[in-house]
């Protein structure tokens, strides 16, 4: 009898323990399951890695129909780099999922591990890639694949290789806006364009392409026929002496809140023949009245001096150039097109000061050079060879980027505005009711005093100056958008990770206790259990006796 009590009692609590693994279990899978549902998240990071922004959030929220998502990425034996930005993009995909509320769909597949998923990646425009993996003996190279392609209402969005540079998310949340065109400014833009009959590009090429990757469209236009109609930011740049015509239209488009970007120099420069003049453009004659304006000269930053290669009599000699300067100086705080710019690289800048006039509006300092800053004025001397590093005294520090918004005056509610070309090609004269004195308060103007800092061969995205043309998209940002995508695109990619210090030790130990944290709690819970059944029969017999 005492064989079977004692048996009896090995499977009923054998079954107690099974049941109790089994429920434990189960509750952990149902609350993985409702965590991966809920809309609170805990990002323990330290760069916050997984805590999607709220420009993100605002573009998901506006998603009218369902969004699909097809991640092409390579599974098997991929470098860590590659393994963390993949894993990264899949849990980046499940929260814009629960935060849009389910419009977001994803699936993964593996162009490596089958050759049709392979031709249906090329086809979409996934480009195959190189992986390096480094041993400790050898380097191994492998083709792989790791980008994805956006539907929204069948119009699509590729990212053919995911960018390590730039953060997975705002890769990402730009390919979402631009397939879904949740908010799609017009950019309008005016730059002196090359001689297609000698084979010569334009030398702002690269400009609208950087701003239509960004999710704007583009509109290229003439400024002897400007059409502003539907334009929500205007981008000018090395802009020619503008006829009255011109400059009225563009100041009356800012008068109605436009939204206005000049990229203007003070000098006509030719670096080929070592030569500059003083040529201050036209288009001073409407910004004067809004508070600014673009001066007549040369600056050479002995302090920001950027190290180049130039010819001189001796043959190419390496040095500091005063002309080629990195800018890291931004003194408004507040502004979102400079407060997370890292640097910015000139060429030949000019300043551009407050000006006469005074403004109504807000003048901010967005960028300067620093206090050792010489002015040239009237002559100029831009060969690196025959400058002299002169003196602090004759030095200062000078504004290359100011900013006005507000109320702003027009330059025609003093001068007579000019007669006006209609549409049917017939000229009329405007009458002076017409013209709008102040501007609606949503006006801004951006000045930037160093066009040739947006060249292609400079903005190119494999040199130092691609900074430039950051900042380039935080203007068209944050005068079009509010600067809902500026955070993203200064989010710093990298490894989540929760300690930058950690030793190898300290890693093991982290990957026993997550690994072995469940078996552990478990075998406690089941000794504890033990225990107090040993505890309660110890009991029963004292009370009831053997």
């Amino acid at each position: 009898m005492t064989t079977n009590n004692t048996t009896n009692r090995m499977i009923k609590y054998g079954t107690n323990v099974v049941v109790g693994t089994i429920l434990f279990l189960a509750v952990l899978v149902a609350l993985n399951f409702f965590a991966t549902k809920s809309r609170v998240r805990i990002d323990l990071t330290r760069s916050k890695q997984y805590t999607i922004s709220e420009a993100t959030r605002r573009i998901l929220s506006s998603l009218k129909d369902r969004v699909n998502v097809t991640v092409y990425a390579t599974m098997q034996e991929t470098p860590p780099d590659w393994t963390e930005q993949r894993n990264q993009l899949f849990d980046l995909l499940q929260e814009y999922r629960v935060a849009s509320r389910g419009k977001v769909y994803f699936t993964f597949k593996d162009p490596s591990a089958d050759p049709k998923i392979e031709q249906e990646a090329q086809q979409k425009g996934i480009r195959e890639q190189t992986m390096q993996k480094v041993g400790t003996t050898e380097i191994n190279l492998k083709a792989g694949y790791l980008g994805f392609v956006v539907d929204y209402k069948g119009k699509t969005e590729t990212v053919p290789a995911l960018r390590p540079e730039q953060s997975v998310e705002y890769q990402l949340t730009r390919a979402i806006n631009k397939a879904a065109q949740v908010n799609v400014p017009t950019v309008g833009i005016i730059a002196p364009s090359g001689n297609p009959f000698f084979g010569e590009q334009g030398k702002y090429d690269l400009v609208p392409r950087y701003i239509e990757e960004e999710g704007y469209k583009i509109k290229n236009l003439e400024a002897s026929k400007l059409d502003l109609k539907d334009v929500d930011l205007l981008m000018i740049f090395e802009p020619e002496d503008f006829s009255e015509e011109t400059l009225y239209k563009i100041d009356q488009y800012v008068m109605k809140g436009g939204k206005l970007f000049v990229a203007a120099s003070g000098a006509d420069i030719n670096p080929q023949t070592g030569r500059a003049t003083a040529k201050v453009p036209n288009i001073n004659s409407i910004l004067e009245y809004y508070g600014m304006h673009v001066n007549g000269d040369l600056l050479e930053d002995w302090g920001r001096a950027l190290p180049r290669l130039y010819r001189t009599q001796r043959g190419f000699v390496r040095g500091p150039d005063p002309f080629f300067i990195g800018v890291v100086d931004f003194p408004s705080t507040n502004s979102l097109i400079t407060k997370d710019l890292t640097g910015l690289i000139l060429i030949y800048p000019s300043s551009v000061s407050p000006s006469s006039h005074g403004t109504s509006g807000t003048l901010e300092v967005l960028a300067r050079t620093s206090p050792l800053t010489k002015r040239q004025e009237s002559f100029f001397m831009i060969d690196p060879e025959k400058l002299k590093k002169p003196p602090k005294s004759e030095c200062d520090s000078y504004n290359v980027a100011m900013m006005v918004s507000g109320k702003l005056d027009s330059r025609y509610a003093v001068v007579d505005p000019p007669v006006v070309t209609n549409d049917d090609g017939t000229t009329r004269a405007v009458l002076a009711s017409e013209v709008i004195r102040e501007s609606d308060p949503k006006a801004a103007v951006v000045v930037f005093s160093c066009p040739l800092a947006f060249h292609s061969e400079v903005i190119s995205p494999t040199s130092d100056g691609v900074v430039n043309a950051i900042f380039l998209l935080n203007v068209a940002d944050a005068l079009t958008r509010g600067g809902e995508m500026i955070s993203l695109r200064t989010k710093q990619a990298g490894v989540a990770v929760l300690r930058s210090d950690i030793t190898p030790a300290q890693a093991i130990i982290a990957q026993v206790i997550v690994i072995g944290s469940v078996p552990v709690v478990l075998i406690i819970l089941g000794l504890v259990r033990l225990f107090y059944n040993k505890m309660k029969r110890i009991r029963y017999r004292e009370i009831y006796g053997a």
